[in-house]
């Protein structure tokens, strides 16, 4: 009987305090760490799905754009040994409504090239009576002129300052060349008939725009170059000898233009190359000389071979700027047939 009433106080004394503080710390450290865990776990699952959203939105849209740049075309043929540029506007040209006269045709924000559409569209403006009116409308319309620039958050201006808070937009424009018009010399659409260049209409069609942009053209680097530029662009020198067919023979390479260099407008470090002058403007344009020896140098814009995209989108509900389209490089397509003085001169036969 004794045996049995001292077995049974053996169980009374149950937790100790303390052992009952390390129990509840332990139980509160280990549901810490699953908050901690399942809270990241939805933050990246909303991350991740943000950026498909997103993407799902930019890519298809700038398809077109990647295609029209890939198809860039210059515009007219040479004269006197200096090039039409297929990336900038025309000589001459009448900037239409809705083109913006203020982003840099080649620019880290903005680019203005034309593209060898090769389509039909009607779009002839004033045609005379009789069959060359019937002949004009729904010709080959010609290169198209396309103009992309990123717009700040009022959708009207060229961004200045881009943010999660404030994102920009990035438009996409196409501009038709017109055919038919009666005034001498100023359509020469298709075929590049007697006039320089194309004229252009009033109008123009959106092919994308993309939404929630970051790339900041107010986030400079030391030297003043913006660190989130969307473009990029490769020059590429075929070489060869100046003067033709002897003299100094300049070698075939690629000259990558820095994001400071495009700001400035100025390409620098060409002696290091093996050029004569150590600098030259992006917006020049020249037949070859002694101090601009070939076409990538005389003439930058008309060399242009490659064209990087990176454009950063933001990420809805994070404060992180946005996800970023790794390095998407749009390489030009090869030269016209049977144009071996202009390449990738516009041809009706090719689009």
């Amino acid at each position: 009987m004794r045996g049995r009433l001292a077995d049974r106080d053996l169980d009374d004394s149950g937790f100790t305090l303390v052992e009952l503080m390390v129990t509840s710390t332990v139980l509160i450290i280990l549901l810490g760490m699953v908050f901690v865990t399942l809270t990241m776990v939805e933050s990246l699952s909303s991350s991740v799905s943000s950026q498909y959203q997103e993407f799902d939105q930019a890519l298809p849209s700038m398809a077109p754009f990647h295609t029209l740049l890939a198809a860039e075309v210059e515009p007219a043929p040479m004269s006197g040994g200096v090039p039409t540029p297929g990336f900038g506007t025309s000589p001459g040209f009448t900037a239409p409504p809705g083109f913006v006269t203020s982003a840099t045709p080649i620019g880290n924000f903005s680019l203005t090239f034309f593209a060898n559409i090769g389509t039909a569209y009607g779009n002839t403006v004033s045609c005379p009576s009789g069959p060359s009116c019937a002949t004009a409308t729904g010709t080959s319309a010609g290169p198209a002129m396309i103009q992309a620039v990123e717009l700040g958050p009022d959708g009207i201006t060229p961004a200045t300052a881009c943010s999660a808070a404030a994102p920009c937009t990035l438009q996409v424009r196409m501009y038709l060349p017109l055919t038919g018009v009666t005034a001498p010399g100023v359509s020469t659409c298709p075929g590049v008939g007697t006039g320089p260049t194309c004229q252009y209409g009033t109008g123009y069609r959106l092919l994308a725009n993309v939404q929630d942009v970051v790339n900041d053209p107010s986030s400079l680097d030391g030297s003043g170059g913006p660190t989130s530029p969307i473009f990029s662009y490769t020059l590429m020198d075929p070489g060869g000898n100046y003067p033709p067919p002897t003299g100094t023979t300049y070698r075939n390479q690629a000259i990558t233009l820095s994001a400071d260099e495009i700001a400035s407008q100025q390409i620098t470090g060409l002696a290091a190359l093996g050029y004569p002058t150590d600098t030259q403007s992006l917006t020049a344009c020249a037949a070859p000389s002694a101090s601009y020896p070939t076409m990538a140098v005389s003439c930058p814009a008309d060399a242009v071979q490659s064209v990087t995209i990176d454009l950063q989108v933001a990420k809805p509900g994070t404060g992180v700027n946005g996800a970023q389209e790794n390095s998407l490089v749009v390489y030009r397509y090869a030269q016209s047939p049977g144009s071996s003085t202009a390449p990738y001169q516009y041809s009706t036969t090719v689009g």
